[in-house]
């Protein structure tokens, strides 16, 4: 009898994606310690990564197996990838994970910001995938691609035998004929996990849908809605699948696999053998741009200096804009609002700022080539990114100066990236930082 994938294999090559082999803990893990929000979030707070650490303890758990970002550039990042990779080995020594088979995972997640939010874990085609800025590829980048950041989360994937999705990728679904049905149909699925998510993380629940008939419905929904976009879009290389979360861990996987293509080549594995290797595919959860649930919020820019007043004086001659002063509650107002998209906000500890902004680039993308320009002047200067108002507006007693910028609205996203290519890096945040997803699936990427 021909597998679930062998069963659907033309619609899954279609589509870019395959039908994973999820692995879950099995019943003695803590599931609250167990998941731990994305890697990427928290980059400048040591505080939320020693509570995670506090509360974990010796408890199994994604946080000693995946690499916080806040890590990536400082000393000792060879002995903590080896520490990943021992607790690897470790967790499939002690049988702590079980194969849960060919399935799809449907997700519910439910926070105090946005309500509930659903989707579902499939495994994507990473020859279907590429971030170059020029890609018309089924699955695409929206924001450019921070190359410096891929080495270390590489180091990490090479010698990894598992994977630990937070990539969230979009789908454009006005209609919800995909995901947000699925939730009538729980009775019919089988509860794997419903765990409260550490850290004000929310509660999480997934099902694995596992029957024939099921799974056969969910692609022929996909089916029909890239057919949908194909026409509407008028391209036979629609943008289908949108990065939402997790691009650059979505760019090491496929860094990874064209490296695994080569090796296996030099040894001299058949095409089809070589394309059969699961590190062509990687593990994401796909969300609906149009859910409720789901909520734009702007990723703001902290630059950390020495002479933050120097900043300041950098911003006051910003030569692309309009720079005036303006109250703190105005500028939040002014963010968030249609007159606010050409707009950026800056704080110096002291005072607050707007920028206006003339032209199609986005603020997010002028507030970059301003600090590219002061950090020629301040070598020693960096660059970091913050969700939520009051965590980046703290900063500055770290000796920064804080830009805020709005977002782009989830009704342009699609069409922007179809016909401008990616947003500048680190354009827009699916919620709060605490909203984004936690790590609970894991799945082989080694024979």
């Amino acid at each position: 009898m021909p597998s679930l994938t062998q069963a659907n294999a033309s619609r899954l090559q279609r589509l870019g994606i395959t039908l994973p082999e999820v692995l879950l803990p099995k019943s003695g893990p803590d599931l609250s310690k167990w998941s731990v929000v994305a890697c990427d979030q928290y980059t400048s707070d040591h505080a939320y990564w020693n509570q995670v650490d506090s509360i974990v303890g010796s408890a199994p758990s994604t946080v000693r197996v995946t690499l916080p970002e806040i890590f990536l550039e400082q000393p000792g990042i060879e002995g903590r990838i080896e520490k990943i990779h021992a607790a690897m080995a470790d967790y499939s020594a002690q049988g702590i994970l079980e194969n849960q088979g060919e399935s799809i995972i449907y997700v519910q997640r439910t926070t105090e910001h946005s309500g509930q939010r659903d989707g579902i874990v499939v495994a994507m085609d990473l020859e279907r995938y590429d971030y170059a800025a020029t890609s018309k590829s089924l699955i695409r980048a929206t924001e450019g691609t921070i190359v410096d950041r891929i080495p270390p989360r590489l180091a990490v994937r090479r010698a990894a035998p598992l994977e630990l999705p937070h990539i969230m990728i979009l789908i454009q679904d006005e209609t919800k004929s995909v995901i947000e049905g699925l939730a009538s149909k729980v009775s019919e699925f089988d509860v794997v996990y419903d765990v409260e998510a550490m850290q004000n993380g929310g509660h999480i629940k997934g099902w694995k849908i596992s029957k024939p008939a099921h799974v056969e419905a969910i692609l022929a929904s996909l089916e029909a809605l890239l057919e949908k976009t194909i026409a509407s879009q008028q391209s036979e290389t629609p943008l289908f699948w949108a990065m939402g979360d997790g691009n650059h861990s979505l760019a090491t996987a496929k860094a990874r696999w064209e490296e695994t293509k080569k090796e296996l080549a030099e040894k001299g594995e058949s095409q089809d053998s070589i394309m059969a290797h699961p590190a062509r595919f990687a593990l994401a959860e796909i969300v609906n741009i149009h859910s409720p649930g789901l909520l734009f919020e702007p990723i703001h820019r902290v630059v950390f200096t020495k002479d933050v007043a120097e900043l300041t004086e950098t911003v006051l001659s910003e030569a692309t804009a309009e720079v005036t002063q303006i109250r703190e509650e105005e500028l939040q107002k002014l963010l968030v609002s249609p007159e606010g998209q050409n707009k950026a906000g800056y704080f110096d500890g002291k005072n607050w700022y707007v920028l206006s902004y003339k032209g199609k680039k986005l603020p997010t993308a002028k507030v970059d080539e301003l600090f590219a320009r002061f950090k020629s002047s301040d070598s020693a200067s960096r660059i970091d990114f913050s969700n939520g108002w009051e965590d980046t507006r703290k900063l500055v007693a770290e000796g920064a100066g804080v830009f805020f910028t709005p977002v782009i609205s989830r009704e342009r996203l699609f069409n922007w990236v179809q016909e401008n290519g990616p947003l500048p890096k680190k354009s827009f945040s699916m919620g709060h930082a605490e909203e984004k997803r936690y790590y609970m699936e894991a799945r082989r990427i080694v024979r």
